[in-house]
């Protein structure tokens, strides 16, 4: 019927899929923003755990929201297991290599700036990508067609199946980059040795390296406008 979602009519299940994740990672920020005002809550860790079921909400809805079928999908969410994976064996290699040191207070002031930048980074990346991911470069198909589209699918995937490709997994990167990063962030145990180890670092830069590469393949249709793009990040 006229106004129905797209996605409800041709793929009911990944619908409903995105829907509720979306939904409960909707609640649970409202939620997050009523337990910032209570201090006893922060104090026994009820917001870290608000705020983990949150990403994880957004992580399914983009899952089942930004692709048609279940591979990519898996893909896409396993993209955020392979961060915290290499945020892990990178922090215990560096722990290996280093002896503990007795932290000062100027050292705590400084791990603490670097995180709130790494944050910022990092929610203003989620915030886009999520964005982007949902509505590609192009829009959808309104319509089946006598070539064998289907309604609900990317337009730019049949028009440039190469640039829609390279668009969709450089976003998809850069998304569970940041939601990895943020849930890293949460943790004072987590971000402290990642932040020393500058695994976060790390995670950071690509994160922006492919967030640039999505916007170059999504924005034009032409290579040479894409390179341009690159060469112009990097005059500046």
């Amino acid at each position: 019927m006229a106004s129905d979602p797209i996605l409800l009519t041709t793929n009911a299940r990944r619908y409903k899929a995105f829907f509720y994740c979306n939904s409960v990672a909707f609640v649970v920020s409202l939620v997050a923003i009523v337990l910032v005002q209570t201090e006893k809550l922060v104090e026994h860790h009820v917001l870290e755990a608000a705020m983990i079921l949150d990403l994880f909400g957004l992580i399914g809805a983009y899952a089942a929201g930004s692709c048609r079928d279940v591979s990519t999908s898996i893909y896409a969410m396993a993209l955020a297991g392979a961060v915290l994976v290499y945020v892990v064996i990178h922090v215990v290699f560096f722990t290996l290599d280093h002896k503990d040191q007795n932290n000062n207070d100027q050292e705590d002031r400084s791990l603490e700036k670097r995180r709130k930048r790494l944050l910022l980074f990092a929610i203003l990346a989620a915030t886009i990508t999520y964005q982007a991911g949902l509505t590609p470069p192009g829009g959808f198909l309104l319509q089946d067609d006598e070539l064998g589209h289907h309604a609900g699918d990317p337009v730019l995937l049949y028009n440039y199946p190469a640039r829609y490709n390279a668009f969709f997994y450089c976003n998809s990167v850069s998304f569970m980059l940041s939601i990895a990063l943020i849930l890293l962030l949460v943790n004072p145990n987590l971000y402290r040795p990642a932040i020393r180890s500058n695994a976060l670092s790390v995670c950071t830069a690509v994160g922006l390296f492919c967030l640039m590469g999505a916007y170059a393949a999504g924005s034009t249709q032409h290579l040479k406008t894409s390179i341009y793009i690159f060469v112009l990040v990097a005059v500046k």
